[in-house]
Order: C-alpha cells, then sequence, then structure tokens
C-alpha cells in the first residue's frame, strides 16, 4: 500500500473496520475515524487499497446477498428463489430444472424429492 507508516497503518484500521462492518463503507469509516471523503481519495490514489477495499465489499456484500437468499429458501421455502439459487449455484441442476414445468410448487416438490437436495 502506498502512503507514509501512518498512512498504511491508517488504511490497515479501515479495512479490518470494513471487514468488521461487512462491507459497509460509512459504518467503517466511523469506526476507523477515517472520513468517507479520505477513503475515495486512497482508493483513487492506490490501486492495492482499492483492489482490497473491493475484495472487502464484494464478499461481505454477497455474504449479505446469500444470507437473504437463505432466508427465502429456508423459512419462506420460496419455490422461486430454490431455482434461482440451484440455476446459478450448481450447474448439475440446470439442465432439470430447465425441463421442469414452470409451475413453482411443482418446482419445489420436484426439487424436495432429489437425493442430493
Amino acid at each position: 500500500m502506498l502512503g507514509k507508516p501512518h498512512t498504511i497503518k491508517a488504511k490497515k484500521k479501515f479495512l479490518e473496520a470494513l471487514k468488521k462492518r461487512r462491507g459497509i463503507v460509512t459504518l467503517a469509516c466511523k469506526e476507523a475515524d477515517v472520513s468517507p471523503m479520505t477513503f475515495y481519495r486512497w482508493q483513487n490514489d492506490d490501486s492495492e487499497f482499492y483492489q482490497m477495499s473491493e475484495e472487502i465489499r464484494d464478499v461481505e456484500i454477497g455474504i449479505i446477498a446469500e444470507d437473504r437468499l437463505a432466508e427465502y429458501i429456508i423459512v419462506h421455502k420460496d419455490p422461486n428463489m430454490i431455482r434461482f439459487y440451484l440455476q446459478s449455484r450448481s450447474r448439475k441442476y440446470i439442465q432439470r430444472l430447465q425441463m421442469q414445468t414452470e409451475d413453482p410448487s411443482k418446482v419445489l416438490a420436484d426439487l424436495l424429492k432429489l437425493d442430493e437436495f
């Protein structure tokens, strides 16, 4: 990372806060005592910092999205979400799901019969 030793230390502290705060920049800025303007300046001026911060944000936002998706699959048993998840995450189900009827209740019933599910 670019910068003076105290700036590098501040960037590392921010990245730790960003991970802890699930990729939410505003919360990480408050925790690390860094202004949002400074964060975006660091991103603009330091490609390594940019890459590291964006990777954290992508991972953490992905985790949040997966949590919401899991809620709709497990709690709500939403057949459309089950179909979406399997089509986007498991190649072995894509072909089978494409052959399924469009009736969501039949899709859910068929998926629940699969041994692998």
